[in-house]
């Protein structure tokens, strides 16, 4: 009669609404225009980083080196040649090859007779001027034998005052030395004994020297002969100086 009752189903569940309506968007925008371009999120572009300059370069080093090295040139050239010296001596060896005096003499008229030891300095360039001329009157005479009765009469003139100035000299040396000897023996007697005589020696030996320099006067030592250039000039002259004093 009656059947059995049905039992009341679950309703099927309905779709995500969520799924639903992005197919249907999409589905939309192809009807629409094609299919939709996925978004891409935005990245931002990170800070540009601006290089730092190297302050002491390779280039600026060198630069400053090398102007430091002027620098210092021009400091030392300035020391020697341009500050005024002090009233202080300072005794410098000299290559004095004409006089046969030893060194420590020398040094002992420097400091007890200075006008005697500027008389040896000049002694000496007057004999290597006077040498020098009679070299060169020899050679003219050799190049012109027919003349050379003329160079060897001023030969000979040179030769007679050379001979007459050594021999002055060589008394005068001798003298030195003694007064040297006195004054390392006793130097109370020794400094007595150099007053006493300091006044005869030096008219002596500016008497010795008139002649020789009247006679040498359109005479001059050879120019020394300096590199060309400033720079070389002056590295020249900074040797020349730094082996006198060491000397």
């Amino acid at each position: 009669m009656f059947g059995k009752k049905k039992k009341n189903t679950p309703p099927a569940p309905e779709p995500a609404a969520i799924e639903g309506s992005t197919k249907e968007s999409k589905k939309k925008g192809e009807k629409r225009g094609g299919k939709t371009k996925e978004i891409i999120p935005s990245v931002e572009p990170p800070p540009s980083v601006k290089k730092k300059r190297k302050f002491f370069s390779v280039k600026m080093i060198f630069i400053l080196l090398v102007l430091l090295a002027v620098g210092v040139s021009a400091a030392v050239v300035y020391k020697i040649y341009f500050t005024k010296k002090s009233d202080e001596k300072v005794y410098i060896k000299q290559d004095l090859q004409n006089i046969i005096l030893a060194e420590e003499v020398i040094r002992f008229s420097y400091d007890f007779i200075p006008e005697v030891y500027n008389s040896m300095i000049l002694f000496n360039n007057q004999i290597i001027l006077l040498e020098n001329e009679i070299k060169r009157l020899s050679a003219l005479g050799e190049q012109f034998p027919d003349q050379i009765k003329i160079s060897e009469k001023e030969m000979k003139s040179l030769e007679k005052e050379k001979t007459k100035l050594k021999q002055t000299y060589e008394k005068l040396e001798k003298r030195v030395e003694s007064l040297y000897v006195s004054y390392r023996v006793n130097q109370e007697t020794g400094i007595q004994q150099i007053e006493e005589q300091k006044k005869d020696i030096i008219e002596s030996v500016n008497n010795a020297l008139a002649p020789s320099l009247e006679l040498t006067r359109r005479l001059t030592l050879p120019e020394e002969k300096i590199p060309d250039g400033f720079l070389k000039g002056t590295l020249y002259k900074i040797r020349k100086k730094v082996n006198t004093v060491i000397k």
